[in-house]
């Protein structure tokens, strides 16, 4: 029977369906007995903890921590562990500073953040010879996939990048995480260290969670090893939104290795005074105490145990080599910083979760995300600050970091977002943007707002812990320029500002690395000083003349000059340059445009309209001027936010609208370049309309100083303020006829020059002058319009006292003597935002002064584009005009009748 069975066969329709009927039932019955597998599972899980328990912890919390039996942790479960010998303690002492002289300092230097406790110890301590552990919930188990995934991040399904959206500000590096953490790489580490700052950040949803943490990491970029330490709030492995210790380990970047604390088996503890994954107690509020919490993972170079030391002495275990390959070595990179995990990051809707605190970096008062005290171990057994460090974001725009690092003794890292009352500022998580200039964008105060910092796209991106990538090229190039432009010096001097002046040799300066001037010899003065008259030939009289800051604090000797110690932030954000003139898609005259105002009956004029600038100038133009001169009312203006700058200057240009050579002087508000928002005095030039040549002061080669009392983008004081009286900033540039060397003076004092070598069509003589204000921003001629002030703020209509001015503007010839020019313009891109004007007194023989300023009255007059106004006005004169021709119709109408 059964041979004939065989021997006919099942028709294959039959075969397909009686598999499908067996699939089918298989499935149904799979699904009625899964919820009850789980059940059991976890059940036994806890029963098995539970049968190796000693005593058991209430906390008030509702926590259960069970004191069990070491020789009986969950650790102990993993194969490769099976016949391990616990190690009851480190080798040798960790704890072996650079410096221990230093390193005490630096301790107590922090003791205002003090270390939070566990809150679990309240209700007593695990007796010797057993290990304090949180019991496992059992119904947050059961909101995973399987009792294997639990505890687990969830691993990464993105691909590796091979390419980068230069136009977006998101670009996640593994799905569904968004990180803003310091790295360093390059070494060999077998340690990391950090003072976290304690915090509870919201979290959304319960599969959510936001993490900050020190790690180290090795292996293939998505398949790496790490264990990690820190603090978490985790809802899906600890079932509230509690602050949490936790520990953490991977060795397949969290594919089917790898958990949080003794979840699953792999860390060995050994601490009978800690129970990972319990909360954290105090913890940090803004404007009240800070806590933090140290955290040390370091190996153990006998054993080649992973030990995680919590504080400076406790001991909490270890994850054994047997658990990886790549980390039986040691690491190839040190993290510290934050992370969320989310399905909804990159895209909108974005998660409101927190990283940090929820604020952007606040190292002003200390809001926000901060790890200190940050500490490598390399093959040696000594802990030190990394050689270099680099910032990385995910999504600067939601989660943004600051690594400050000037001035202070031991650098400090800030993190944290995504702000806002609703945990988004601006949208800006979604926002698409490609004028990402200017960080370390470091959060800064100005007037009051946040700056968040600017970086450059190469520093965001890593391709993976090995391998070289534009990150580490970009940090080289940095550090390479920071080298040569911070030259050694003979003497140095701290400003009350913060700012720190090296006297450098003057035969040293950045200005001889310019391949132009290798065998440039130095002009020390100018072969003569133009004379200055006013129209009746008198000297002229000065007003109160500005002085540097830092002068209050010494001075340079001969032979030096004083040259401001430039910040590795400052050049990631701006690279000492402004932003190339854009200029928009139609030029415009100057008879073109009714709010160009001439004084004379010279012909039309091209004056292009650059965007992301809005000027306010007096100029003139028609001669070859080879000076300029003017006494530049000083204020300090508000800048709203990055990259965003304010000016008062004086510009000499020739050449080509949209590819000019220029040489300007002045005063600027430029948080971004200067790290403040002070007022200070600059110099800058470009032979290409700022596309890539030119820079502000000595942050390229170009500008050659002579002086040892004024130093190039130091802050000026004091500033001007209604009805107080009025500072000037006097500035004079001409071109000296003997070496075509355009100097500069400043008051009294020749700073130094631009060699005549960097021009082509300088190198002759400028074209055109121009005095005023200029605003960047992108927000210009744009709804909403930025409030970034020009001058004083005020309206030029306001005159002396109220809005910033330039008295006396004089222009040189090949007379050699300064005069009035022959015929002005006064020029406004947006006149009814940042107006000018020329004003004269009623007495024939004064001269006119030019005021400028803005934005005009916001709560009042919106700031609209001069083709807008221009057309509004057209329609109120086509409804006055309807209104007239209507009521002279009826009026006629009215007559026949």
């Amino acid at each position: 029977m059964a041979g004939s069975f065989c021997s006919r066969g099942l028709p294959l329709e039959g075969m397909v369906i009686l598999l499908g009927i067996i699939i089918f039932g298989f499935g149904i019955g799979e699904c009625n007995l899964m919820p009850g597998k789980k059940i059991l599972e976890v059940r036994e899980k806890i029963k098995h903890l539970k049968s190796n328990t000693v005593s058991r912890l209430q906390r008030g919390d509702g926590d259960i921590i069970d004191c069990i039996d070491i020789y009986k942790q969950p650790a102990f479960d993993h194969p490769a562990l099976r016949n391990h010998t616990i190690q009851m303690a480190p080798s040798y002492d960790p704890n072996i500073e650079e410096t221990a002289t230093k390193a005490n300092r630096l301790q107590n230097q922090d003791s205002s953040m003090s270390l939070a406790s566990r809150l679990w110890q309240k209700s007593g301590s695990c007796p010797k010879g057993t290990i304090p552990v949180r019991r496992l919930p059992q119904e947050v188990p059961l909101k995973t996939n399987s009792l294997e995934d639990y505890g687990r991040k969830k691993p990464s399904s993105s691909p590796p990048l091979t390419r980068i959206n230069k136009d977006i500000r998101s670009n996640l590096q593994q799905s569904n995480r968004s990180v803003a953490i310091l790295l360093t790489e390059g070494y060999s580490y077998s340690g990391v260290k950090g003072d976290i700052k304690v915090w509870n950040p919201h979290v959304e949803s319960d599969d959510e969670y936001s993490t900050s943490q020190v790690s180290l990491k090795s292996g293939p970029y998505y398949d790496f090893e790490s264990v990690e330490a820190g603090w978490a709030v985790n809802p899906s492995v600890y079932g509230d939104r509690k602050t949490r210790l936790f520990v953490y380990w991977t060795a397949d970047a969290s594919k089917k290795t790898g958990c949080f604390d003794l979840t699953c088996p792999g860390f060995v503890q050994t601490s009978s005074e800690i129970a990972l994954g319990a909360a954290i107690y105090p913890l940090s509020v803004p404007s009240g105490l800070p806590y933090q919490i140290t955290l040390f993972i370091f190996k153990d170079p006998n054993t080649g145990n992973w030990w995680a030391q919590y504080g400076e002495k406790i001991n909490l275990g270890y994850w054994p080599p047997d658990l990886f390959a790549w980390l039986r070595g040691n690491a190839e990179a040190a993290e510290w910083g934050g992370e969320v995990y989310s399905s909804k990051l990159g895209h909108p809707p974005h998660t409101k979760t927190a990283m940090g605190n929820g604020q952007f970096p606040d190292y002003v008062s200390g809001n926000s995300g901060c790890i200190k005290r940050m500490r490598i171990r390399e093959n040696s057994l000594v802990l030190k600050f990394p050689e270099w460090v680099s910032t990385f974001l995910d999504e600067y725009r939601c989660y943004d970091a600051e690594y400050i690092a000037d001035y202070i003794e031991d650098p400090e890292f800030y993190y944290g977002g995504p702000a806002g009352e609703f945990g988004l500022k601006n949208v800006f998580c979604f926002q698409i943007s490609t004028s990402f200039l200017g960080s370390s964008y470091a959060s800064i105060y100005v007037s009051g707002d946040v700056f968040p910092p600017a970086l450059t796209k190469e520093s965001l991106f890593v391709n993976g812990v090995n391998g070289k990538t534009k990150a580490r090229k970009h940090r080289s190039e940095i550090s390479r320029r920071l080298k040569l432009l911070n030259k050694p010096a003979v003497k140095t001097i701290k400003s009350e500002d913060g700012d720190i002046i090296a006297c450098v040799d003057i035969y040293k300066q950045p200005a001889f690395d310019h391949p132009a001037l290798k065998n440039h010899t130095i002009q020390m003065q100018p072969s003569f000083i133009p004379s200055t008259e006013t129209p009746n030939g008198e000297r002229e009289n000065s007003r109160p003349v500005v002085s540097q800051l830092w002068k209050k604090r010494g001075s340079c000797p001969k032979g030096t000059i004083p040259i401001r110690r430039i910040r590795r932030r400052e050049l990631l954000r701006t690279n000492g340059r402004k932003s190339p003139e854009h200029l928009k898609g139609t030029n415009k005259t100057a008879t073109q445009d009714r709010f160009m105002h001439l004084n004379n009956t010279k012909g039309p004029m091209l004056y292009p309209t650059p965007e992301n600038r809005s000027t306010a100038i007096l100029l003139t133009y028609g001669y070859n001027y080879v000076g300029a001169s003017g006494e530049i009312n000083v204020w300090n203006p508000r800048v709203e936010r990055l990259p965003e700058f304010t000016t008062a200057q004086i510009w000499l240009k020739s050449g080509a609208v949209n590819n000019f050579e220029s040489v300007e002087a002045g005063w600027t508000v430029h948080p971004a370049e200067y790290s403040d928002a002070r007022t200070r005095f600059f110099v800058y030039w470009t032979v290409d309309g700022y596309k890539k040549t030119g820079c502000f002061d000595l942050t390229c080669y170009g500008f050659v100083q002579t002086s040892t009392e004024i130093a190039l983008g130091g802050a000026v004081e004091p500033g001007s303020s209604s009805f107080q009286q009025q500072y000037v900033l006097p500035i004079n540039i001409f071109m000296d006829p003997t070496t075509t060397n355009w100097w500069l003076v400043f008051h009294d004092i020749a700073v130094g020059y631009w060699p005549g070598s960097l021009f082509s069509l300088l190198k002759h003589s400028a074209t055109s002058v121009e005095w005023g204000g200029q605003v960047y921003s992108v927000n210009v001629r744009k709804t909403p319009h930025t409030k970034t002030a020009m001058g004083s703020g005020n309206d030029a209509e306001e005159l002396y006292g109220f809005a910033c001015f330039i008295g006396q503007p004089r222009i040189l010839d090949y007379s050699k003597s300064y005069k009035y020019p022959t015929f002005v313009a006064v020029w406004k891109d947006e006149y009814n935002c940042y107006s000018a004007v020329n004003y004269k007194a009623g007495n024939a023989n004064d001269e006119a002064t030019f005021f400028f300023g803005g934005p005009v009255s916001f709560k009042v007059r919106k700031c609209k584009s001069w083709l807008l106004q221009l057309l509004e006005i057209a329609s109120d004169a086509k409804s006055c005009y309807k209104s007239w021709f209507l009521k002279q119709d009826r009026t006629s109408t009215a007559l026949d009748n």
